[in-house]
């Protein structure tokens, strides 16, 4: 009975102990890609203001509309007060109602009016491009920690796989040991050896988790689900820009990178503003017009004749409006926005050296990618070979340990830049077009 009682709660505490297991989800580049423009903040909040740049120029348009509004009235009055028949002052109950109904339309303003609405179409524009190049910041810092992540787990994986094998030639050193065949040395300088990629192993795995949580922070996701990035699928022509000039590059950039276009289009609205604040010294003519009616409970007639009848009134005519002294408000307003637009203009030409200098950069480590990944391989594959060839010459007493230990460090750096150039290499031309502000989604498709 004990027995069982023991099977049972052994059997309990293992499935509890699986339950409890993390599930490891497989995240591929797309999906990040499409999480990150789906639940990125900065992304959704530069789309909200696109629609309120939108909202604006929409009410730009409508100074172009006259303007209509009803008002109205409706009380009640006990007390002393004025009759209105009489002109008397009584203690009287009196009741009103009465509406008004007033437009108004800007003849003239100054041409503040037609500079505003271009000011809002070009803010418009400008956020439009705003919300492009932070899609494509996303996709920019999404590859980036993907390609990190990518890595480390490459250099863990190299770390373990070195450690097993380093381990399992231990285990052939001690059995040599016992025969009499290798020296007790031999064996601690094994031990150490072992003992020192093992540490390697577990700094890897701790670098690993870490860059996995600042991609998951860029995600959005939740910090609890454990997951593992995947080997891209999609397909990269590394070649396709290594024959394309330079300059030709650069032209491409300063025609398709978003910021700058963004800049190009604040710095046409910051015009635009500066010159509806000018507007502001010059006169303004509009037309106006009142329509209404009114019952007052002390004249004579009821409700509807007052109203239909013996009340309504219409006023019409024009206002001027002549700026003598503003205690220097419009000067301030016309300074404000002219050092906005001079500072926009000067933004705009930063950025236009930016992308020039960025398309250079990403240019030239594209190429050096290209031929850092050539000689990897080269790398790799003597490295390899190498450390073959000094395990089989040790177990046959032909050299040392320290040539072993040296082959083994020379492999184990192979090996990571290998990995390095290998996953660089993959995502270099990401980096290219992000830098030629030509990188879309439907670039990363699996096949």
């Amino acid at each position: 009975m004990r027995g069982i009682i023991f099977s049972i709660l052994a059997s309990s505490f293992t499935l509890g102990v699986l339950a409890q297991e993390p599930v490891i989800t497989k995240l591929t580049f797309e999906e990040a890609v499409k999480i990150g423009l789906e639940k990125n903040v900065t992304l959704n909040t530069q789309k909200n203001q696109l629609e309120v740049t939108q909202a604006q120029k929409l009410s730009t348009v409508g100074g172009y509309l006259p303007g209509f509004n009803v008002t109205g009235n409706l009380n009640h009055q006990s007390g002393q007060q004025q009759n209105q028949g009489t002109g008397e002052l009584e203690d009287l109950d009196t009741d009103y109602a009465g509406y008004q109904i007033n437009g108004s339309y800007t003849i003239f303003n100054g041409l503040s009016r037609y500079n505003s609405l271009r000011s809002a179409d070009k803010l418009v524009s400008a956020q439009t491009y705003q919300v492009k190049r932070s899609s494509q910041d996303v996709i920019f810092n999404v590859a980036t920690q993907y390609l990190q992540v990518l890595l480390d787990q490459q250099l863990l994986r190299i770390a373990l796989e070195n450690y097993n094998a380093q381990n399992a030639l231990l285990e052939k050193i001690k059995a040599s040991y016992e025969v009499g065949a290798r020296a007790v040395t031999d064996v601690y300088a094994q031990d150490a050896i072992v003992r020192g990629l093992d540490v390697t192993a577990i700094r890897a795995r701790n670098t690993l988790e870490n860059d996995k949580s600042i991609l998951a922070q860029i995600l959005q996701l939740d910090p609890s689900q454990s997951f593992e990035a995947v080997y891209p699928t999609f397909t990269q022509h590394y070649e396709e820009y290594k024959s394309v000039s330079l300059d030709s590059l650069i032209q491409i950039a300063l025609q398709n990178r978003p910021d700058l276009q963004q800049m190009q289009h604040q710095v046409e609205a910051n015009k635009f503003s500066m010159r509806s604040a000018t507007g502001r010294f010059m006169p303004s003519v509009s037309l106006f017009a009142n329509y209404g009616s009114f019952y007052y409970s002390l004249l004579e007639g009821d409700f509807q004749n007052q109203m239909r009848t013996r009340n309504p009134s219409t006023t019409y005519g024009v206002n001027f409006t002549i700026p003598i002294f503003s205690q220097f408000q419009n000067k301030f307003q016309k300074t404000q926005t002219r050092i906005l637009y001079e500072n926009s203009v000067l933004n705009n030409q930063n950025i236009e050296k930016t992308v020039k200098l960025d398309v250079q950069r990403a240019y030239n480590n594209y190429v050096n990618a290209i031929e850092g990944y050539n000689s990897s391989l080269i790398q790799f594959q003597s490295g390899e070979l190498a450390l073959q060839t000094q395990q089989e010459s040790y177990l046959l007493g032909i050299t040392d340990q320290a040539a072993l230990a040296q082959s083994n460090q020379v492999f184990v750096l192979a090996a990571s830049s290998k990995a390095q150039a290998e996953v660089t290499l993959l995502f270099q031309k990401v980096l290219l077009e992000y830098a030629l502000g030509i990188i879309r989604e439907e670039s990363f498709t699996s096949n």
